[in-house]
């Protein structure tokens, strides 16, 4: 075919035919050996590990905690009150404190040794606002529960989000 969608010099059938032999003398296949599955080297994993459901349930414990503390313990006021709020404050520096060394985002004065230490009489402190929880709600049950569950909560949903936003590894 021509240039612009001519024939050129004849038609199709007029053309010589040229066959074209391709030399088809492959090599044969080398025998391979399967490697048994304890043969098998170890694989390492290279991609970072999925660590968005700690960020939704860190959320979830966030958002859970919150509401206990709006409808349950504010109505309730007084003593219970300021001992939760104080409790849900160190519930959140503790976890804070411990994980520092292993945080993107870190104080450049902390260092790792003096934020564990500070963690340890934190851990105390919540002790002896848990007790004071204890001995001031001792007539209600329910609500000395809300109270420990709140704090508990709090701890746990920043250890999470720590875990699933800032770790380093």
């Amino acid at each position: 075919m021509a240039v612009g969608g001519e024939w050129a010099e004849g038609t199709p059938e007029e053309e010589p035919e040229v066959e074209v032999v391709y030399d088809q003398t492959a090599e044969p296949e080398a025998e391979y050996e399967e490697m048994e599955p304890e043969e098998a080297p170890p694989v390492e994993a290279v991609a970072r590990r999925d660590r968005s459901v700690y960020a939704m349930l860190s959320g979830l414990g966030f958002f859970v905690a919150t509401l206990l503390l709006l409808f349950l313990i504010i109505p309730a006021g007084g003593t219970i009150l300021g001992l939760t709020v104080l409790g849900m404050g160190i519930g959140t520096a503790i976890p804070y404190l411990w994980l520092a060394g292993d945080l993107r985002i870190r104080p450049r004065q902390l260092r790792r040794s003096q934020a564990r230490f500070l963690a340890g009489p934190m851990i105390g402190v919540l002790a002896v606002v848990l007790y004071g929880l204890l001995a001031v709600a001792r007539p209600n049950w329910l609500l000395l529960s809300e109270s420990i569950g709140v704090v508990a909560i709090t701890l746990a949903s920043v250890s999470m989000f720590l875990y699933s936003m800032l770790w380093k590894g």
